[in-house]
């Protein structure tokens, strides 16, 4: 695979310490765990850092939707952040305590660059597909890519939210001015293997693209970061998500819903670093590492490990 001889990237480190997103209290100190082990290293002693805004006085919140009007602020804050260290031309690596936000990093890519054509990678277990109409939980972390598609799945509806609930929903799929940021054909999966009926239904409707744990098992990382920015082919700009929980469950415990058949850790770090070569990548995140969970600090250095690869090749472009 060959990559542009000249391609600089001026990296910036935006972290996002919130867990309100998830099931679970905790992820909010995977990024302060990653960040202190870089400190440690010296990994990132050069880059910029900036954190996001997540501090905010009791909100409205429902069973529908936990937590949506403080959700929707830590959102609006992320998207600031990200558009402009895009517009400041920095590479923007996201570190977030829950996937939540990246309703947010989503909107902010597309705010910088609004005609862009954005795809999305999501190595995750989970689509992060629901919306309030469809959630059984009402976790808001399950919601981030349903709201960077501006799509409620209502033929899927078993829910009726209530009024104020839909308001902040609309408000969230609309930040950064536009409703759709990404079509359903932009969108990859990797890993993807603990669905609900509601998502299942929109993957088939859609037809987005999963690469699952046994296809990737059957190529090598080069060879799958090749066949996704293949898919990918058409998209100007690319968001790379990374969720922990995408680790093989029965060796990574330090996430909220660990889940077995997952992608192995040396697999992860290959094929981000990979990735992360190409220079369609916009924005690159880490997200729902939680140290709560975690036994004998084995996922936390995992994810560090994948983490310091991801800064490497970056800083090496």
């Amino acid at each position: 695979m060959k990559y542009p001889s000249v391609h600089t990237r001026n990296n910036m480190i935006i972290s996002v310490p919130s867990d309100i997103g998830a099931g679970y209290r905790g992820s909010d100190q995977g990024v302060s765990t990653l960040l202190a082990l870089s400190v440690k290293s010296g990994i990132a002693d050069n880059l910029p850092k900036r954190e996001c805004a997540v501090a905010f006085a009791d909100g409205f919140t429902s069973i529908y939707a936990k937590n949506i009007e403080k959700i929707l602020y830590i959102c609006e804050s992320v998207c600031r952040e990200v558009s402009a260290s895009l517009i400041t031309e920095h590479f923007p690596i996201l570190l977030s305590g829950d996937h939540s936000s990246a309703t947010g990093t989503i909107a902010g890519i597309k705010y910088a660059k609004p005609h862009a054509r954005l795809g999305i990678i999501w190595i995750d277990a989970h689509a992060d597909l629901h919306s309030p109409f469809t959630s059984y939980s009402g976790n808001m972390h399950g919601m981030s890519v349903a709201a960077a598609l501006g799509e409620d799945n209502k033929t899927c509806l078993f829910r009726k939210p209530d009024l104020k609930t839909m308001g902040f929903w609309e408000n969230l799929k609309n930040i950064g001015g536009m409703t759709q940021k990404v079509k359903p054909s932009d969108v990859v999966y990797v890993t993807l293997r603990d669905l609900e009926q509601q998502e299942a239904y929109l993957i088939d409707e859609y037809g987005i693209r999963n690469f699952t744990t046994q296809e990737m098992r059957t190529m090598n990382q080069e060879e799958l970061g090749i066949a996704i920015l293949e898919y990918l082919k058409d998209c100007t700009d690319i968001y790379l998500s990374f969720d922990t929980d995408s680790l093989e469950g029965t060796i990574s415990k330090g996430t909220g819903l660990p889940v077995e058949n997952g992608i192995m850790p040396n697999e992860a770090t290959g094929l981000i670093a990979t990735l992360l070569k190409d220079p369609k990548i916009t924005c690159f995140e880490i997200t729902e590492l939680n140290p709560r969970f975690d036994v004998n600090d084995a996922t936390t250095t995992m994810v560090y490990q994948i983490f310091e690869r991801a800064i490497q090749v970056l800083s090496a472009q």
